[in-house]
């Protein structure tokens, strides 16, 4: 009865999120924006008038095979202790060098983005030396400064992920015009969603289902990330690095805010309640955070028709992450998932909505909001590719983390035994031991008689 019941549980929340994902591609799939009153620089946002050079466009193609493929690469076989992992790093930061100094060669060296470059090359400069120092000898090889080198290729794969951000931002000329920190707010809290998710479906592949390792329930990570994103909202969407005497708060700056309050709040909550819990102990405050925030944005009026439908896509996905992030509680609670499992697949699915809803959060900024009215691009459209770019992810860091099974060779998921069932365990064993001696003893005094 209980697996009856949770089972129709189950299918009712996976129709709810059916539900919510078609009603936002049907509300998407409008006519477009038909107010007749764009702001003053909507004519700023369109594709560049200026085409694309020839030593961009070798920049971008050097940029990506290097940071891309090869270095991430070169990153895993690391972490799998291969040793030819010292090649793909050199031609990795050889490749990534050239590409840099393509991208300077365009010219337009006093933007934001030419002036990254610089960091990315010192980045690059600090792990390329520190791998030859291992490679060759001169530097120990030890815990410490495998750590050292591993935390800088990750870091390197964060910042190569900013740096397209911000080669995108550049290119289309966003956040130019006044609303830098509404511009922040957006991709920073949408960055930290997609981070977020690659992270879990990394986690859950090496380590499994329950994230033991994590030694606390995953939504105290969840609950400290709200927290971040919640302080960044609260002081970002009201233009809180350019004000001026002039500025008024409208009901949309109020109610962001409210969220990045309630962010907060709710994060403080989950971490207050889940600090000293189990990893199996799993906690809805998230998913509830997640849910109420979906409605808000899915009732959210914008000024823009199209800011309107872009902000509903992104409630929608929020709705469906808390609504399948509390059906996968519900199903680790009821034991369908044991500690030394692999992810089922529906663990995915949280995953997959988490990583879109911080798509669609970046994608609504109204900057971007504008571009798409001048480029004539229809909203279904707009959603599509950017489920696109969330699958795109998803199968990149899946594909990272098989070519670590396939170098490394353990078994994917390696678990130390849970605390709270060391005893339980304890006992079983000694006593299948003690049956094992007594059945012993009585075969040995059968075949004495």
């Amino acid at each position: 009865m209980a697996s009856t019941g949770l089972c129709v549980q189950m299918r009712l929340i996976s129709l709810a999120a059916v539900v919510l994902a078609s009603a936002a591609l049907v509300s998407a799939h409008g006519e477009m924006d038909k107010t007749g009153t764009l702001p003053e620089d909507a004519p700023f946002y369109k594709w560049p008038d200026e085409p694309m050079g020839w030593a961009l466009k070798v920049h971008l193609v050097l940029c990506l095979i290097a940071y891309v493929v090869i270095l991430p690469v070169g990153l895993v076989m690391e972490v799998a202790s291969h040793r030819y992992q010292w090649l793909a790093q050199l031609s990795g930061a050889g490749i990534a060098f050239l590409g840099i100094v393509f991208g300077w060669v365009h010219g337009h060296l006093g933007n934001v983005y030419a002036r990254y470059g610089w960091f990315m090359l010192s980045l690059l400069a600090q792990q390329t030396a520190t791998n030859l120092g291992l490679t060759l000898g001169a530097v120990p090889r030890n815990k410490k400064s495998q750590l050292f080198y591993r935390m800088v290729g990750a870091m390197q794969l964060v910042c190569t992920y900013v740096g397209m951000i911000l080669g995108g931002i550049r290119f289309l000329n966003l956040c130019s015009q006044g609303h830098l920190g509404q511009c922040v707010s957006h991709f920073a809290r949408g960055s930290a969603l997609i981070i977020g998710a690659v992270c879990i479906l990394v986690c859950m592949r090496v380590f499994g289902a329950i994230i033991v390792e994590l030694r606390r329930p995953l939504e105290l990570y969840l609950s400290i990330i709200m927290i971040l994103v919640g302080a960044i909202g609260t002081f970002t969407e009201h233009n809180f690095f350019q004000t001026s005497d002039g500025d008024s708060w409208s009901h949309k700056d109020l109610q962001h805010t409210l969220i990045g309050v309630s962010w907060f709040a709710g994060g403080l909550l989950g971490v207050l309640m889940t600090c000293r819990s189990h990893p199996r102990s799993r906690n809805p405050i998230p998913s509830l955070i997640f849910i109420a925030t979906g409605i808000a944005m899915i009732t959210h009026q914008q000024d823009l028709v199209m800011a309107s439908h872009t902000h509903f896509l992104f409630g929608a996905a929020l709705v469906c992450l808390g609504l399948s992030t509390i059906a996968e509680i519900t199903l680790l609670a009821a034991g369908f998932v044991k500690d030394h499992d692999q992810p089922a697949l529906f663990q995915f699915v949280p995953v997959f909505f988490m990583c879109a809803s911080g798509m669609f959060l970046m994608g609504s900024n109204r900057d971007m909001v504008l571009f798409l009215i001048n480029s004539h691009i229809d909203v279904a459209t707009y959603a599509l590719i950017l489920l696109s770019f969330c699958f795109v992810i998803m199968f990149y860091f899946y594909v990272l983390v098989d070519l670590y099974f396939a170098l490394a060779g353990p078994q994917p998921a390696k678990y130390r035994v849970l605390e709270q069932h060391a005893d339980r365990q304890s006992t079983s064993s000694q006593t299948s031991t003690l049956n094992h001696s007594d059945s012993h003893s009585s075969l040995a005094s059968a075949a004495f008689v």
